[in-house]
């Protein structure tokens, strides 16, 4: 488990040969697909379809680190038994290998509370979610947490921590005691404008179980280079997930949602798409608020 390579490699705009100016972003920053072919051939299908779908969104050329939040709540034991979660976890690092010539994600897992598990990379992909999640027993749903344990990872936790909360307003939807929610997120740590942002595909098949410390923590981590892609999964779109979609208070709109349904009968070109709206949008605004290069 890496996580002090990934949080020195992605967090400084100061790290050396890691560091890239706005002129480099024309570049093509993805992981070759002769050498997918030669490394991980498996992928190469899924990586020629994921080519296609940045260059349809204009995103050819930017680079980003790619990380897969997963649900591990006990709701979400029958789709890991039925190996969508190893699926998914390949569509994601197909993905990855557009934005970052690494060919890895950063894995976590979010449950009563989150974890980084590890690393995933094209040459030991296989049963990677079965690996890295052993001995790990499934709890509840906290959305929290994962935010801000990815936050950490990345190195962009504010030294000084959260602002002050705002006078109280009514609860979350409107019902149950008023909840103070910050009018001004956390102060942006002093490693931005980062050169890579993040990207991170977080996937749930349902809320949180306190939603109102998930609003808080996703507009806190909103001072930071990291645009969180929800998508659901399950017959119906998930409410909780349209608010924090259209969130106020945000320093930047750091968030899209996007219902999936069944993340195996959905096309991998629909998949992508749905995985890439709203990306561009969001590092147009980033730069334009110097989160990020």
């Amino acid at each position: 488990m890496r996580e002090g390579r990934a949080c020195r490699r992605y967090a400084s705009p100061n790290a050396g040969k890691n560091h890239r100016n706005s002129s480099k972003r024309t570049q093509n920053m993805a992981l070759s697909l002769d050498k997918i072919g030669e490394q991980a051939p498996g992928l190469l299908s899924l990586a020629k379809t994921a080519s296609q779908a940045v260059d349809h969104s204009g995103l050819n050329g930017q680079k980003a680190k790619v990380a897969l939040a997963l649900d591990f709540s006990g709701s979400m034991s029958r789709v890991y038994r039925s190996g969508a979660m190893q699926r998914l976890v390949e569509k994601a690092l197909a993905l990855a290998t557009q934005f970052d010539d690494d060919g890895a994600i950063d894995f976590f897992v979010f449950d009563s509370t989150a974890a980084y598990l590890g690393e995933i990379s094209i040459d030991d992909f296989a049963g990677s979610v079965d690996r890295l999640t052993k001995g790990r027993s499934m709890g509840g749903t906290n959305y929290a947490d994962a935010f801000l344990t990815i936050r950490k990872h990345f190195g962009f936790a504010p030294a000084g921590g959260a602002t002050p909360a705002a006078p109280q307003r009514r609860g979350f939807f409107g019902l149950g005691k008023a909840q103070p929610t910050p009018t001004v997120p956390a102060a942006k740590p002093s490693t931005l404008p980062a050169d890579i942002p993040v990207y991170v595909l977080f996937l749930t098949d349902g809320a949180p179980d306190n939603q109102s410390k998930a609003v808080r923590a996703l507009t806190e981590v909103s001072t930071a280079p990291i645009f969180w892609k929800f998508l659901s999964i399950g017959r119906q779109s998930m409410l909780f997930l349209e608010k924090l979609d259209t969130l106020t208070d945000r320093f930047v709109d750091n968030a899209n949602y996007e219902p999936v349904g069944d993340v195996d009968a959905i096309s991998d070109a629909d998949l992508f798409k749905k995985m890439l709206t709203e990306f561009p949008d969001w590092l147009k605004e980033a730069r334009s608020k110097n989160l990020i290069q």
